[in-house]
């Protein structure tokens, strides 16, 4: 430092004193481009903690604080923080999340009544049911009534009786009610109960395309 001027500006200050002599010339000019370096260099890493020095050679270069590697004439302070945001200033798209699991029997064959009697014929009578069952609770009478034949060839009468008897008393349905109710009579039958055969299929003398086969059920019953 000269005379309390900052060493960069007393440099200056010295270059343009030896401007004026023919004999310094060409040092003053080399002195002002090492002293404008020195000033850019303190701009940018002011309130960093570097120091400045000068090497032999007039080249300006920055110290860095204790412990740290020395920063180079011209390298950014520090690496580019990461962000959020993409190339565009968009939040980077994310991967679409992979489907939901498949979640029980009822669910991996519950596409079809189609779906339903694959998974019968192959022999899984329990993933048939499940998927029956679950139609047949979104309101598919038909499910209903093959449900009641899966639990049948699957459980026996017992089971699959409740289902026929559920079913067979929703007239509303149409004629797969009266197929059920004909399966229960015969299953009540199987079982036993004779009455409750008989009240299940007299049920249906009175409908034109159930009357021969309630007739004939009824007559295994004599």
């Amino acid at each position: 430092m000269v005379d309390g001027i900052p060493p960069a500006a007393s440099w200056l200050a010295r270059a343009g004193a030896w401007a004026r002599r023919p004999q310094t010339a060409m040092a003053a000019v080399f002195l002002m481009t090492a002293a404008s370096s020195a000033l850019v260099l303190a701009r940018k890493h002011r309130g960093s903690g570097a120091s400045l020095s000068v090497h032999e050679q007039g080249v300006a270069v920055a110290a860095a604080p204790e412990g740290g590697a020395p920063a180079a004439s011209g390298e950014a302070d520090s690496e580019p923080k990461a962000t959020a945001l993409g190339d565009q200033g968009q939040p980077p798209l994310r991967e679409p999340l992979p489907p939901p699991a498949l979640r029980g029997g009822a669910t991996r064959a519950a596409g079809s009544v189609e779906d339903a009697l694959a998974l019968q014929r192959k022999g899984d009578l329990e993933g048939a049911i499940e998927a029956l069952r679950a139609l047949a609770d979104d309101g598919d009478p038909r499910a209903r009534f093959l449900q009641g034949k899966a639990e049948k060839e699957r459980y026996g009468c017992v089971k699959a009786r409740e289902t026929f008897a559920r079913l067979g008393g929703d007239l509303h349905v149409g004629a797969v009610a009266y197929d059920a109710r004909l399966e229960e009579g015969r299953c009540a039958r199987h079982l036993g109960d004779e009455d409750g055969a008989r009240r299940a299929l007299m049920t249906l003398l009175d409908v034109p395309s159930h009357r021969e086969r309630a007739l004939a059920e009824l007559a295994e019953l004599d």
